[in-house]
């Protein structure tokens, strides 16, 4: 192995709770909380109070919806977590069906950046919208990503870490980056 060879000593634990108290009392540790404050509610409670979520829906606590206005969760689904959904920037919506359930870091997109203008950096152009469907009886596989445009059927299956950018039909079980048929539960 090359590099050094080091010791390292640990720091004894009231070491460790002053550095603690000196940085939470002091003026970037104020700031880091106060945004860590804005960021939970901005991502975490102002979603889900404008969201419609439908009765018997479990979303874990570490779910983010933005842009909740436009996200639309049907009844007894399962959004588990450290899912995103990000409906739009302005017209992109987010519509879930009944009896929907999602694995751990699934991401769900309604926008894309525009790269149109090279002439312009692409993170200072615009967006496009467009709606994410999901049927009911959907199951999406742990840290899948659906994109926006995406309709998927009633009954599909995504496969865990699929890149969903076309249209899935009913009953299908899709899988792979991007996302391709498998086969039918028919």
């Amino acid at each position: 192995m090359k590099g050094n060879k080091v010791r390292f000593e640990r720091p004894s634990k009231s070491a460790y709770l002053k550095e603690i108290l000196c940085t939470i009392f002091s003026v970037s540790g104020i700031k880091f909380f106060f945004g860590l404050f804005a960021y939970v509610v901005v991502n975490f409670a102002a979603g889900r109070r404008k969201a419609h979520i439908g009765k018997g829906t479990k979303l874990h606590p570490t779910a983010i919806l933005r842009q909740g206005e436009r996200i639309a969760i049907g009844n007894n689904c399962l959004i588990n977590h450290n899912n995103v959904l990000q409906a739009g920037k302005s017209t992109g919506r987010i519509i879930v069906g009944d009896y929907v359930h999602t694995g751990a870091n699934v991401m769900i997109f309604a926008f894309n950046h525009s790269i149109d203008d090279t002439d312009i950096p692409s993170v200072c152009q615009d967006y496009y919208d467009a709606d994410v469907i999901i049927g009911d009886d959907v199951w999406i596989g742990a840290g899948s990503i659906i994109l926006a445009g995406v309709s998927i059927g009633r009954g599909a299956v995504i496969a865990a870490g699929s890149v969903v950018n076309h249209d899935v039909p009913e009953y299908a079980i899709a899988g792979g980056v991007p996302a391709k048929l498998i086969k039918s539960r028919k």
